[in-house]
């Protein structure tokens, strides 16, 4: 069987490389003396994969111990704050659990790092945690690629991520909107169009080819140099982009101009001209 892949300086290599951690000292502690931490990165405890925990735990037990350091009453948890409340909520009495010295900054790396790594933490909760990480640290972006096993490059894409609104940072969240689509929507730079066109990527179920036409350049015939637009037309066009969600050019001259309104599929045809009121 192929052995697992560490990432990096991970959790594992992290706990192992410290004199206050013994790998096989396993204890059962009750559940009512543990606490969530206060270092928790992760916003999402629900949803399919934790009722999927919920069922694994109901049919095979705690396969992997928590992680938990002493309190002031009980212990507070470095991780595995999903384990524990899916024993809390089957009624189990006891957990197993590493108890392990730690400070708050190592108990907040730990957290961190442990959440990071974690396949099924949504981007978004990836990204606040790794900004987590270089806040509390003060680490560049390659320190902190290099502290969780990961390419700068990937980093730094997923912190871009933060900088969607916060309504699509949720449809991200939730998986209603991919990563593929919200690498595309940033392109967009309006926040108002992000969220429109993030918006029929929930409801009308766009690719991520259909939300990248929104930005891809045209490159037919010899690029023309184009008079800068007035303020009065570029308002326009930005009003123009938010009622029809697409990409709208308006050319004014003096006695005429002319309106171009993109669409991208039939479909997109259809919902232009319902603006329209052609459809």
């Amino acid at each position: 069987m192929a052995q697992e892949k560490k990432l990096g300086r991970g959790f594992d290599s992290l706990l192992e490389g410290d004199a206050n951690y013994v790998a096989d000292e396993i204890l059962h502690l009750p559940l009512r003396q543990i606490r969530p931490s206060r270092f928790q990165p992760r916003r999402d405890m629900g949803g399919d994969a934790f009722e999927n925990l919920k069922a694994s735990v109901s049919r095979d037990g705690i396969l992997q111990p928590v992680v938990v350091r002493p309190a002031s009453s009980g212990y507070e948890l470095i991780a595995g704050e999903r384990r524990w409340r899916a024993a809390s909520e089957l009624g189990l009495e006891v957990i197993p659990a590493i108890v392990r010295q730690a400070d708050d900054q190592q108990a907040l790396e730990l957290a961190l790092i442990e959440n990071i790594q974690r396949e099924d933490l949504n981007p978004i909760d990836r990204a606040l945690a790794y900004k987590q990480l270089m806040t509390t640290f003060n680490l560049t972006q390659e320190e902190a690629a290099g502290r969780v096993g990961q390419e700068r490059s990937t980093v730094a894409n997923t912190l871009r991520l933060l900088e969607l609104p916060a309504e699509v940072q949720d449809w991200v969240r939730a998986g209603s909107v991919t990563a593929g689509h919200a690498k595309a929507l940033l392109a967009l730079k309006s926040p108002d169009l992000m969220t429109q066109v993030a918006r029929r990527v929930v409801e009308e179920g766009l690719s991520v080819r259909e939300v990248e036409a929104f930005t891809a350049p045209k490159r037919r015939g010899r690029p023309r140099v184009r008079k800068a637009k007035s303020p009065e037309v570029l308002d326009l066009e930005e009003r123009l982009r938010r009622h029809f969600a697409t990409k709208v050019d308006v050319a004014a001259g003096k006695r005429r101009g002319r309106i171009v309104i993109e669409y991208y599929t039939a479909r997109d045809l259809e919902r232009i001209l319902g603006k329209i009121g052609l459809g």
